[in-house]
């Protein structure tokens, strides 16, 4: 595997400042400030791992010429069974969603909160592209000038508004909070039952985040929520941009169609080769429900605020 310079390591690492500081262009780091605090480590094994990504799939490609492979047709099953929506699995172990733009990720996640709702557990949705803004629960707009909303359950939170930073810094902050206040009611014999669904979680909870200083309160509500009553839904159109922690600790896994030789290899760390291969021609509203090693092909029904009303 080729090293990356030490040029190409500088670049991505004055890069991920910028971008977690908010600085401007003309504003750089020198060298060591870039390993004192961790950036330019980061950066280094980003490169290469991007590096290993582009093998890994050539590989597989020339793998599947190799062995004539075609795509094997299994039998789709129609998620309508609870099972399909195992929330209480959720609960325990997190539930992380992976697919691309327009796959049905958010049509999954609406159907996973109406269910929730159902069964009397508490929701809290970050919503940073109006996906939800017709779906029936309270909003909240969330601006620059009312950062310090107060928070309430079964509410929809509008960061649309919000910048990448000013997003991250809000989620953030709202998530201490919430696991602080479960902590308080654990206490007193009170154990919560609440979820909280994340979009773009590449944006909330980037690669390597969760090593670093700077996002200790996220990595404290992923890795301590559940013993306290709160879980998470996390979902993203651009795996290769998330944590990979993130997607390891999650329990239930749901994959939608993917694309890009990034995402795809990363996939792979969670899938077989075959499976992850046909990630690539999945139909619109199709995925992988992935606990443990049971992999099942699902086929979602669309929601529709019809359906809710008339229930």
């Amino acid at each position: 595997m080729v090293t990356p310079t030490r040029e190409q390591i500088r670049e991505l690492a004055q890069q991920k400042e910028r971008e977690e500081n908010g600085s401007l262009p003309s504003i750089t780091c020198t060298d060591s400030e870039l390993k004192e605090n961790g950036s330019w480590f980061e950066s280094r094994d980003q490169l290469m791992s991007d590096q290993a990504t582009q093998a890994t799939l050539a590989y597989l490609e020339q793998q599947a010429y190799d062995l004539g492979f075609e795509l094997v047709k299994r039998k789709i099953d129609y998620a309508e069974d609870l099972e399909d929506f195992p929330l209480e699995d959720i609960l325990k172990y997190a539930c992380f969603v992976a697919g691309g733009r327009g796959s049905g990720k958010t049509n999954l996640l609406k159907l996973l909160v109406m269910e929730a709702l159902k069964r009397k557990i508490e929701l809290k949705v970050f919503d940073p592209s109006l996906a939800w803004k017709r779906f029936p629960l309270p909003k909240i707009r969330v601006t620059k000038e009312n950062l310090e909303v107060a928070s309430q359950w079964n509410t929809i939170y509008d960061i649309s508004r919000l910048g990448v930073l000013e997003a991250r810094n809000f989620v953030m902050h709202m998530l201490s909070e919430d696991l602080t206040e479960a902590i308080a009611a654990t206490d007193i014999g009170m154990k919560p039952k609440c979820l909280v669904v994340i979009e773009e979680a590449q944006n909330i909870i980037p690669s390597h985040s969760l090593r670093s200083m700077k996002f200790l309160e996220i990595s404290r509500f992923i890795t301590q929520s559940r013993n306290f009553g709160l879980s998470f839904i996390a979902s993203t159109q651009r795996l290769a941009s998330v944590d990979i922690n993130l997607i390891e600790i999650s329990g239930v896994r749901y994959w939608f169609k993917l694309e890009g030789h990034r995402n795809l290899v990363k996939a792979r760390y969670w899938l077989d080769k075959f499976t992850t291969w046909r990630l690539r021609d999945l139909e619109v509203g199709t995925c992988y429900i992935q606990q443990g090693s049971r992999i099942k092909l699902l086929r979602l029904p669309l929601f529709t605020i019809e359906k809710v009303v008339a229930q």
